[in-house]
């Protein structure tokens, strides 16, 4: 005989029945919420904060100045790009990776390679053989105004915090309190405070757009990047054929990786009326200990601390020869270049020029008015750290 089933059992199948729709249901929203909230920014932040570093210094004085600003690893070796004013004349620089918490967010002691305040540019090498998570940079051509705009840095000393805005506008100048102006920049209404500078501004494929570096004094919502363009050329400079290297796959965990030599630099081409030259603060250089025997027919090369020998002219002073990896090989300058002003100042002599050079603080930079041949063009020196 088959029995009914009893009325309790037909609702308990029916309440196991609603129950189990009801866990379904209550999952699948859980998962489209959580969709929902992983914005394109959340990715961006995941993706790419990582590379985004504090940079802290010390000025001599014996203590280290907290929060000073911001960098972004642009390269998986442990190179920094930073603002020339967060490290510029700091004697001793500090690199912490702000999102390594498994690793207690450790900080590397930095190399500056060159320092560029035409630009408000620095690049840094961490000194520390590793893989370092790092993020691609963008041309200039590709950025749209109007695009969303994500400011990752480390305001007021906080730490990793992350803004929104878009891009306003591109080709904004700006005049900086280091003397320099600076075209070309990127307009944000991203929020950008004390210590956002050096830090990173990306788009949304968590590509870098420009190195947050200015606020405008008198306004709201107006901040100012250099362009990724800035950035390109600071590394080009620099590290040649490494300079660019593939796009990061996935954020990088920090896994241990074969030591990597310091980079050596390539001169660069001359620059003339087209263009202006590199501003470099380069590694320190050793002093040549022999010169050239005099001349009965010329004056006796003087050699100055940015690489160049030098001698005496009629209509200015010769470039004799140039130290190679110097300042002034690096920005370009090549023997038998003739320099005819140094920051608007007509020279002829020799120790003179050489003299102006040696008794200069170490980071002056001098502008230069040269000829070669028959063009008159211009070149930007920096004295060498000792």
């Amino acid at each position: 005989m088959v029995r009914s089933p009893s009325l309790a059992s037909v609702l308990l199948a029916a309440g196991g029945i609603a129950l189990a729709f009801f866990g379904i249901s209550e999952r699948s929203n859980a998962l489209s919420i959580s969709n929902v909230r992983r914005t394109p920014v959340v990715s961006v932040v995941e993706r790419s904060a990582p590379a985004v570093v504090n940079i802290t210094t010390n000025n001599g004085g014996g203590s280290r100045s907290g929060g000073a600003g911001s960098g972004v690893i642009v390269h998986p070796d442990g190179f920094v790009v930073t603002n020339s004013h967060v490290v510029r004349g700091a004697t001793r620089v500090l690199v912490e990776l702000l999102r390594a918490v498994k690793e207690g967010r450790p900080t590397f002691e930095a190399r500056v390679l060159e320092d560029d305040p035409a630009h408000d540019l620095a690049l840094l090498q961490i000194a520390k053989a590793r893989t370092f998570p790092y993020v691609s940079i963008c041309t200039s051509g590709s950025v749209l105004v109007g695009e969303t705009a994500v400011a990752i840095g480390n305001p007021y000393g906080l730490g990793d915090s992350v803004t929104v805005g878009i891009v306003s506008a591109l080709g904004r100048s700006a005049s900086l309190p280091t003397g320099y102006t600076i075209r070309g920049l990127i307009q944000t209404d991203a929020s950008i405070n004390l210590g956002n500078s050096g830090g990173a501004l990306l788009n949304l494929d968590g590509e870098l757009i420009g190195i947050n570096s200015s606020i405008h004094p008198s306004a709201h919502g107006i901040a100012f990047s250099v362009p990724g363009d800035a950035v390109l050329e600071l590394l080009d400079r620099n590290l040649g054929a490494r300079a660019r290297p593939a796009p990061p796959s996935a954020p990088v965990t920090g896994a241990d990786a074969p030591a990597v030599p310091l980079p050596g630099r390539r001169p660069q081409p001359f620059a003339g009326a087209e263009g202006p030259a590199a501003i470099l603060a380069p590694t320190p250089v050793a002093p040549e200990t022999t010169e050239p025997a005099p001349s009965t027919s010329v004056a006796r090369p003087k050699r100055s601390p940015i690489g160049l020998m030098l001698r005496s002219a009629a209509d200015g002073v010769v470039v004799s020869s140039v130290t190679s990896q110097s300042s002034a090989d690096i920005a370009g300058v090549v023997a038998g270049d003739l320099i005819l002003e140094v920051d608007g100042r007509p020279f002829t002599s020799a120790p003179d020029l050489a003299d102006l050079f040696q008794k200069a603080a170490p980071g002056h930079t001098f502008f230069v008015t040269l000829r070669r041949d028959t063009r008159q063009a211009s070149a930007i020196l920096v004295v060498p750290y000792k």
